[in-house]
């Protein structure tokens, strides 16, 4: 469930000076999920588009601008790839970069 991941969120926006932004379990967000096998995974948050997609997160060297992203809920992503829920709560411009041997990377990007 998503409270879980309400605190931990709360603490990554801190140690990365970041605003909070609220994520709701319907919010929507563009994963690349069969690259999800590649490392490492990367997350990125541009101005929302029409369809309110903020998040783009693939595994691997993907361009963020493919076709190879498909819309899931926060809901499902949950069960997709959960790693990825703390970081989504970072403001616009923010990237993150993970991997299985628990290496974290966060930044700022200049605006997209």
């Amino acid at each position: 469930m998503l409270q879980d991941f309400i605190e931990e969120q709360k603490l990554v926006c801190e140690e990365f000076d970041s605003r909070y932004i609220k994520v709701n379990e319907t919010d929507v967000v563009a994963i690349a999920k069969h690259t999800l096998n590649q490392e490492p995974i990367v997350g990125l948050r541009k101005a929302p588009d029409e369809n309110q997609v903020a998040w783009f997160i693939y595994g691997g060297e993907i361009a963020a601008d493919q076709d190879d992203f498909e819309l899931v809920t926060v809901k499902e992503l949950e069960d997709i790839f959960p790693d990825a829920i703390p970081y989504l709560a970072l403001e616009q411009g923010f990237r993150f970069m993970i991997d299985a041997d628990e290496y974290e990377d966060v930044w700022k990007a200049d605006a997209f």
